[in-house]
């Protein structure tokens, strides 16, 4: 059975010896192809949720590898991880002309994103997400999204976010397979302030983690269509459900107990809280958006986001 030890040694073994010069280098190439002219609105928003797609877990690794091998904290590519990431949702969703019916994104991504954003306490960003989910998600014919593994992460972020609305997610009318653990534990142990209890799933959902944490290059069945939807590195030591829980717990005035957990040991286990007042955008970023605003104004409100 797969240990935490084997997913660090994993880890490290695979992106220690990066090189930080060549690896920035290679962002900025990136940064061009967002310039590319476009011939429709459709492409518009297709060609920016691709590119935003690949550059945020780009940026993303890179503020996860500072703070794991130079225990170095960064705010800009925090930033720029964070906004890029909320950004290739909110194009995908904008690309359809009613925000319903249908979104491109995998539904676990969407979840790894609303757990992540809540982990740095950005819920202005994940209730500006969570209606067009479920737009999505209502408005989809049942079985529409094929066939998928057991889904973990969107049913963890979801029912946390259905649960302050009175909201009840019907996952088998949708005819979406899911892990019965991440519902049971938004119904049993979200808002409960038994604590013994609350420690027992917390435990639980780092083991999970360390289960359902990929090793590609290692183990052939370990990807994200074969259920193992942690598969990018710079989550692979970063205990974000645990810190999504303690901060939407917080939120709801409710403590979080520690629990004794090696994911909880690692240099990522600590508050991560991007200040967006520091951050600096891209010169093309916020042209960008304007862009896209005009084309559907109902991603308006993007604009004060990350300010």
């Amino acid at each position: 059975m797969k240990t935490f030890k084997d997913t660090q040694n994993y880890y490290n073994e695979n992106n220690s010896s990066l090189d930080p010069n060549e690896y920035l280098s290679s962002l900025k190439d990136f940064d061009r192809f967002i310039l590319e002219p476009t011939d429709t609105p459709t492409d518009a928003f297709v060609n920016s949720m691709a590119f935003f797609d690949i550059v945020s877990p780009r940026y993303a690794f890179y503020y996860a590898w500072l703070i794991n091998f130079k225990e170095r904290i960064d705010n800009q590519y925090l930033c720029d991880s964070i906004a890029y990431y909320a950004m290739s949702l909110f194009s995908d969703y904008g690309s359809h002309s009613k925000h319903v019916e249908y979104f491109d994104n995998p539904l676990f991504k969407q979840g790894i994103g609303l757990l992540t954003f809540m982990a740095c306490e950005k819920f202005e960003v994940v209730n500006n997400c969570y209606p067009f989910i479920i737009d999505g998600l209502n408005t989809m014919p049942a079985g529409d999204l094929g066939e998928i593994p057991p889904q973990r992460l969107a049913v963890l972020a979801v029912e946390m976010l259905a649960s302050e609305r009175d909201q009840v997610i019907d996952w088998d009318s949708m005819t979406i397979p899911f892990d019965h653990f991440y519902r049971d534990f938004v119904r049993e142990a979200l808002y409960s302030k038994n604590e013994n209890l609350v420690k027992e799933w917390l435990v639980a959902l780092c083991d999970n983690h360390v289960h359902w944490s990929a090793r590609p290059t290692l183990v052939e069945e370990e990807v994200d269509y074969m259920g193992y939807e942690i598969e990018e590195p710079h989550l692979l030591l970063w205990p974000f459900e645990y810190q999504a829980v303690k901060n939407f717990r917080a939120k709801h005035g409710l403590s979080t107990p520690e629990i004794d957990h090696p994911l909880l040991n690692t240099p990522m286990a600590i508050d991560h809280r991007p200040d967006f007042s520091q951050w600096q955008a891209p010169k093309w970023f916020y042209p960008l958006l304007d862009k896209l605003i005009a084309i559907n104004p109902k991603i308006s409100f993007v604009r004060d986001l990350f300010k």
